[in-house]
């Protein structure tokens, strides 16, 4: 939880050799950074570390920081006026995590933040990240790429909560999982650990829990995917999968 300042205590230190071996860092906006560069952001960085369920951020806290998740996979949470909380998007790592630019760093968040496996994050002051920004356009300018990219992304989920079935909602929704972990690994793993329950998923994609189950159920039996445990997914055939989700 954030203190009187509106930071996070550090848990872990930050140095310039833990950036260089950051398995996320040429995948994150750290990437577009020179050696002097990085050094100026290491200087203003701070490690923490997520428990499974742990808040990062509450819906309504004041936005002091920004933060990029550099392990585990977190979830954006956004409440209803009926009481009841809607999952609107995760975060994976080299994701980044704050508000607009330039707004009022007291500005609340609208969204809750909860870590739905251990999260590393590296986080940075607002008011400090911003000076970086203004000073190193790249950085600046990768960031804006990142954020129009997830604007593409959220007309994307529109589309297929809209006018997907739930068998193309759910083939999306693999393909996403599968598509960010690669982007990670940089290799063409198609064999992962789902970030959610099958409850959470449902909430995701707007389905019910019954339905998730008899869609992932109904992929197995067709060989497109495997299903070990409860959330090992491996693909066995991406193709027909890609189909099935109307890509």
């Amino acid at each position: 939880m954030a203190d009187a300042t509106g930071e996070r205590p550090a848990r872990l230190d930050v140095t310039l050799d833990a950036c260089a071996s950051c398995a996320i860092r040429h995948s994150s906006l750290c990437g577009a950074l020179s050696g002097e560069e990085l050094r100026r952001l290491n200087a203003i960085a701070t490690r923490t570390q997520l428990d499974v369920g742990e808040v990062h951020l509450f819906a309504g806290d004041d936005q002091h920081s920004f933060a990029n998740v550099t392990g585990g996979v977190a979830k954006l949470v956004r409440g209803a006026e009926d009481g009841r909380a809607q999952i609107v998007g995760l975060l994976f790592p080299s994701d980044f995590i704050g508000g607009a630019l330039g707004q009022d760093r007291a500005a609340p968040s609208p969204y809750a933040i909860e870590a739905v496996s251990e999260v590393a994050l590296c986080t940075f002051p607002k008011a400090k990240f911003e000076r970086v920004l203004h000073d190193h356009p790249t950085l600046e300018f990768k960031l804006l790429q990142r954020t129009m990219g997830e604007l593409e992304i959220a007309r994307e989920w529109m589309v297929l909560l809209g006018r997907k079935t739930a068998e193309e909602r759910l083939a999306t929704f693999l393909l996403y999982v599968a598509g960010k972990m690669r982007n990670v690994s940089c290799t063409g793993h198609t064999s992962f650990d789902l970030p959610l329950s099958r409850s959470d998923i449902a909430d995701y994609i707007g389905l019910t829990l019954e339905t998730v189950s008899r869609q992932m159920s109904k992929l197995k039996k067709a060989g497109i995917i495997r299903i070990e445990g409860t959330k090992h997914i491996t693909f066995i055939d991406e193709d027909r999968l890609k189909a099935r989700a109307d890509f």
